[in-house]
């Protein structure tokens, strides 16, 4: 690729930054770019564009006045010649063919990160289940197993897999007496039910050591 008319090239970028956030500084963040660049680096820029190795990027900082519309970038879609929203081959399985949907879906480009290490030499396994912490109820010492963080409890909250986060975060997380009650229904029947657990009205320890300690300090608390 060969950049016969610069000014021009650095115009519909110029045209375009406007046009998805006007009244930015965008615009003005790629004039000072632009200017620090001779010509052969900003020809090379151009061919990274172009081959997908280099994006332009737009600055929306939280909380100002000035914020990305959908509606906004869906007619900008329609001026580039770009469509959002694709119908998507489907495949059913082994006895459905693969079909083409009916309906078309939003086809877009997102970061993806992993939510947690993944544990391979170094993966933890409780070796039984009788030493817990005082102040937590929960799991500690050679009892202490693999953990659930923040991001999945979001996740699950987010697939409403409510019965699932109270098995972790409630049997399995520090209620001592529902924890040994779900051992004892699992032992002798090999299954365990959380409706007939919930029927114990028993708590989780941490809940009840913070109600002390908020007390201690003359906090009056509900929990």
């Amino acid at each position: 690729m060969t950049v016969k008319n610069r000014k021009a090239a650095e115009q519909v970028i110029y045209e375009w930054i406007e046009k998805m956030l006007p009244g930015s500084e965008n615009v003005s963040i790629y004039k000072s770019l632009f200017a620090a660049m001779n010509d052969d680096v900003f020809e090379e820029f151009m061919m990274k564009l172009e081959d997908g190795s280099a994006r332009l990027a737009i600055i929306a900082p939280n909380l100002s006045d000035l914020k990305l519309s959908v509606e906004r970038n869906l007619k900008l879609g329609d001026e580039l010649g770009h469509k959002f929203f694709e119908r998507i081959w489907m495949d059913g399985g082994n006895e459905v063919p693969p079909y083409l949907s009916p309906q078309e879906y939003l086809i877009v480009d997102l970061p993806l990160r992993r939510q947690a290490q993944l544990l391979v030499k170094k993966i933890s396994i409780p070796e039984d289940t009788k030493s817990i912490d005082d102040f937590t109820g929960q799991p500690t010492g050679k009892s202490k197993g693999s953990k659930i963080s923040y991001p999945e409890i979001q996740i699950m909250a987010a697939l409403n897999l409510d019965e699932s986060l109270t098995e972790m975060l409630k049997y399995r997380g520090g209620d001592v007496k529902g924890f040994d009650a779900m051992n004892t229904q699992i032992s002798k029947s090999g299954g365990v039910s959380l409706k007939t657990l919930s029927s114990l009205k028993t708590t989780v320890k941490s809940t009840e050591t913070l109600h002390t300690l908020l007390t201690a300090c003359h906090f009056q608390n509900t929990l």
